[in-house]
């Protein structure tokens, strides 16, 4: 069963006995104002409680003085019960997190409607297999993902239980604090306020009032895909993925940060020598044509493709080798560049051509023939020549260039190969 049909049949179950209570007219109303604690941790068991409207959470206290929260309870939930039928003392603490309404039965009308209610027995057993499971699926995440999957999957599954549709995302109705929410990722505060920030600025999340808004299930689960497919270096799984962002309406530029967000992760792989650069070549070229195939769709959205910086990029004239420069623009995209390509054999004026109508930040110029190096100089020469000199980073590269030829021809820059390329512009962009 997947989380989006485990979430309706639990939502369906707490409608269904929050009925069947309130049909029994047994217990009483109680009112709580937000913070306010129903029970703690060590008190006796006086009521079993069911959740009308509002939200509570239910959390323990360890014996490091940490509080790792259990779940949050919208309405049809239920609080106490584990407790009662098994004869001890409440072990959570449970709390309400906004306005909130509860029926407070007595554990002889609890007892009661056990005996003689056949509907209300049969719904109270789903809903302890229910927790039951719940909390071994907790279990398992806790050892098998790291802090921000468990926070990327309990804000999905709140959102699944307590939200509300809206016109972009569900939004969760509850009052949640950075607080209660590492209490439910058993993570600390500070580790979770930066990973929140960090997904609001991935648009994932976002605040209306006191209320997040999480995307909904189906595009979290495209996003997901298009990061993969470009860390797996899957060009067919990409283009379906892309196929359903543009079918299912999915927000372009979120498309195009979860790309980059799957390039920034073969990268990190890249430079702790898990992955050879082919590897990053393939990722490079399935992100590329991914950002072709959305393009058009920002475009037509009225957004602006978010970018570094702008590369007018070529080999100079009397140079035909293009393999160095191609794997280099490529790296370049990924890391979020436009890059123009002039292609090969670029005489000097149309580099100065190219910097004139693009108006780019740098201009990247690749010679692989000690015959053609000091073509580069002249392409210099030349923009000076224009008074574009000022106006453009100028950096080098290929075989026979050397630092101190860099600095002889005047460029601003030169890097060895295209990783350090790809660093040496991002370090420009940075001045």
């Amino acid at each position: 069963m997947t989380g989006e049909h485990f979430a309706r049949d639990a939502e369906e179950l707490d409608r269904q006995f929050l009925e069947r209570v309130e049909a029994s007219h047994l217990g009483g109303i109680r009112c709580l104002a937000r913070g306010e604690v129903l029970h703690w941790q060590g008190d006796p068991v006086e009521y079993v409680f069911v959740v009308r409207s509002g939200n509570l959470k239910e959390y323990a206290l360890l014996p490091d003085g940490r509080a790792y929260a259990y779940r949050v309870l919208g309405a049809g939930g239920l609080a106490g019960a584990t407790a009662y039928l098994l004869g001890h003392d409440h072990d959570t603490i449970t709390q309400s997190l906004d306005e909130a309404k509860v029926i407070a039965l007595q554990p002889s009308e609890f007892d009661r409607l056990l005996t003689t209610n056949a509907r209300f027995s049969s719904l109270l057993m789903k809903k302890l297999a229910q927790s039951a499971k719940s909390s071994s699926d907790r279990a398992r995440d806790l050892g098998l993902l790291d802090v921000q999957q468990r926070l990327k999957r309990s804000l999905m599954d709140l959102a699944r239980r307590h939200g509300i549709a809206t016109e972009r995302g569900l939004e969760i109705a509850a009052d949640l604090t950075h607080e209660d929410i590492a209490q439910l990722v058993a993570a600390n505060r500070s580790t979770i306020t930066v990973l929140l920030n960090e997904l609001k600025k991935q648009g994932l999340i976002w605040k209306k009032g006191r209320h997040w808004v999480v995307i909904t299930p189906e595009h979290a689960q495209i996003l997901d895909g298009l990061r993969e497919a470009v860390l797996s270096a899957r060009a067919w799984e990409a283009r379906s993925w892309v196929e359903r962002a543009v079918e299912s309406d999915v927000d372009p530029m979120l498309a195009l940060n979860a790309l980059s967000s799957g390039m920034r992760q073969v990268e990190e792989l890249y430079d702790s020598n898990e992955l050879e650069l082919a590897d990053v070549m393939w990722s490079a070229s399935v992100m590329k044509e991914s950002l072709a195939l959305i393009e058009p769709c920002t475009i037509a959205s009225g957004q602006q493709v978010p970018s570094l910086g702008t590369v007018v990029f070529g080999t100079v004239q009397g140079d035909i080798h293009d393999l160095g420069k191609n794997i280099v623009s490529m790296l370049l995209t990924a890391r979020g560049f436009r890059v123009i390509d002039l292609g090969v054999d670029v005489p000097a004026e149309r580099f100065v051509a190219a910097v004139r109508e693009h108006q780019p930040d740098i201009l990247a110029m690749s010679a692989l023939l000690t015959t053609t190096v000091q073509n580069q100089r002249l392409v210099i020469q030349a923009l000076e020549d224009a008074g574009l000199r000022s106006t453009v980073k100028v950096i080098v590269g290929g075989a026979p260039i050397t630092p101190h030829l860099a600095g002889e021809i005047a460029a601003d820059g030169y890097a060895p190969d295209a990783r350090e390329a790809v660093e040496l512009a991002w370090g420009l962009m940075q001045l």
